[in-house]
């Protein structure tokens, strides 16, 4: 019965890993390529490194800190629309 839990934790890991890897735009560190085959290949230790270091910010959803969503969100946007 551990076994089965420790399998199925460390099932959910690796799935967790790959699902933020895939929405993830700019992953730290190394290539997007590279992230998969350390995911994929490297067990428990892989995933663990993916949400330690390779995404770009901690609240999942692959967004960085100067991703903007749409035109509203961007100051830049704002700055040129007040000059016109």
């Amino acid at each position: 019965m551990p076994r089965f839990i420790l399998g199925a934790l460390a099932f959910a890991l690796f799935i967790y890993a790959l699902t933020d890897w895939v929405q993830t735009l700019n992953p730290k560190y190394l290539s997007k390529a590279v992230w998969l085959l350390v995911i994929v290949f490297v067990p428990l230790i892989g995933p663990t490194l993916w949400i330690l270091f390779g995404r770009t910010r901690g609240g999942g959803g692959g967004w960085g800190d100067d991703d903007y969503l749409g035109p509203e969100d961007d100051p830049v946007f704002w700055k040129k629309r007040e000059r016109v």
